[in-house]
């Protein structure tokens, strides 16, 4: 299996409001992409008391790696401008790929 790992970092007055638009729009919109199988929201908890925002962490899992390679060659780029293009300068992320051993 593989995953595609999108870490957001956010100020918290978007929190809920972030957190709302990706589970009701944006997650819904990568799995309608029919590259992935599942998906988990994680959020992390042992942050630095001197960190600024809250992390995030959006795993979407795939059978084949090609998934994943097809999807941020083609929809990924778009999709994840749309949420960078809603929340500007109050939100961070980046992107890992992942094997399970």
């Amino acid at each position: 299996m593989f995953i595609l790992n999108i870490t957001y970092n956010l100020e918290p007055p978007i929190e809920q409001e972030w957190l709302h638009y990706m589970t009701m729009e944006h997650i819904p919109d990568v799995l309608n992409t029919n590259k992935f199988m599942n998906h988990r929201v994680l959020r992390l908890v042992n942050e630095h008391p001197d960190a600024n925002g809250n992390t995030y962490a959006i795993q979407f899992m795939a059978t084949k790696i090609a998934d994943i390679q097809a999807y941020l060659a083609h929809e990924g780029a778009i999709l994840e401008n749309k949420v960078l293009a809603k929340y500007g300068e109050s939100i961070v992320s980046f992107s890992t790929v992942l094997e399970e051993i």
